[in-house]
C-alpha cells in the first residue's frame, strides 16, 4: 500500500517486537523507528544490530520533532499506531505534513470509519474534517482480531492520507479553523448557532454564520470542508 521502493525513508512509530519493522527495513533505503518504551527500545537495536539502514529513537511520537528527521526526501509514515493515543499522533503528522509523502498508517476500525466519513452521518466530526481538509485519505481494508497477538477485541483498519500540495479550501489559519470546527462539533444534537457560542461570543457567532451564508439552524455534521472554511474566514 506504501508502494516503498528501495529510495525511500520511512518513519515507524511504535515498532513494539519488530515485526513490521524488519520488512521495512529489507525494502527502505532508510527506516527511523520511534519507540517509547525503554524496554522494546534496548531489544530493537540488540534485534536489527546488523542493519545499518534503521535508526531507533527512544522517545515519545508525540514530542518528536519530525522536521529533524528530514533530509531533503520526503518521508513515508508506515505505521501500527499505538490505539491509546491514534488521534493526537495523526494531529502531530497532520501538523508536520510538509515533510511526509504519504502516511500509511493501522488504526481501530472505529477511528477509520470516522476519518473517512462524509458529511450528513453520525460518524463525520471534527476528525473527519481536520484530517480531509489537507489530505486525500482512503480506506485500504480491514484486519480482524485474529491477525494478532495479543488477540485485541476491536477490528482494525489501514489508512492511506497523502497530504494535499494545498488544502482543500483557502484555509489561512490552521488554528482558527480547528477551533470552529472543534466547537461546531462540541454539542451535535445542537445548532451551529449554539454550538459555536462554547468558544465564540454570541454577537460573533450570528454575525459569522449571516456573512457566509450558513444557515445558524443547521448542525456541524451537515457542513462540508469548504463551508467550514468559508465559515472560519469569517470569523477572523
Amino acid at each position: 500500500t506504501a508502494e516503498l521502493s528501495a529510495e525511500d525513508e520511512v518513519l515507524e512509530i511504535g515498532p513494539g517486537l519488530g515485526a513490521l519493522t524488519f520488512a521495512l527495513a529489507d525494502k527502505a533505503k532508510r527506516v527511523v523507528a520511534i519507540e517509547k518504551d525503554k524496554k522494546l527500545f534496548e531489544n530493537l537495536r540488540e534485534l536489527f544490530i546488523g542493519y545499518n539502514n534503521i535508526e531507533f529513537i527512544n522517545q515519545d511520537a508525540l514530542k518528536t520533532d519530525y522536521g529533524s528527521l528530514y533530509r531533503g526526501n520526503k518521508l513515508k509514515a508506515i505505521a501500527n499506531l499505538p490505539y491509546s493515543v491514534s488521534s493526537p499522533v495523526l494531529f502531530k503528522l497532520l501538523e508536520d505534513r510538509q515533510y511526509f509523502s504519504s502516511m500509511v498508517l493501522m488504526l481501530q476500525h472505529e477511528v477509520g470509519v470516522r476519518i473517512t466519513a462524509s458529511p450528513g452521518g453520525k460518524t463525520y466530526g471534527s476528525i473527519s474534517v481536520l484530517l480531509q481538509a489537507y489530505c486525500d485519505i482512503t480506506l485500504e481494508f480491514r484486519v480482524s482480531p485474529e491477525s494478532f497477538w495479543p488477540k485485541p477485541k476491536v477490528d482494525s483498519v489501514v489508512l492511506k492520507l497523502v497530504p494535499l500540495k494545498t488544502p482543500r479550501a483557502e484555509i489561512p489559519d490552521y488554528r482558527l479553523f480547528e477551533k470552529v470546527v472543534k466547537a461546531a462539533f462540541s454539542s451535535r444534537r445542537k445548532m451551529l448557532g449554539n454550538s459555536l457560542q462554547s468558544s465564540f461570543s454570541k454577537e460573533l457567532v450570528h454575525e459569522s454564520l449571516n456573512q457566509s451564508g450558513i444557515d445558524s439552524k443547521r448542525r456541524a455534521e451537515t457542513l462540508s470542508v469548504e463551508e467550514f472554511a468559508v465559515l472560519t474566514e469569517k470569523f477572523s
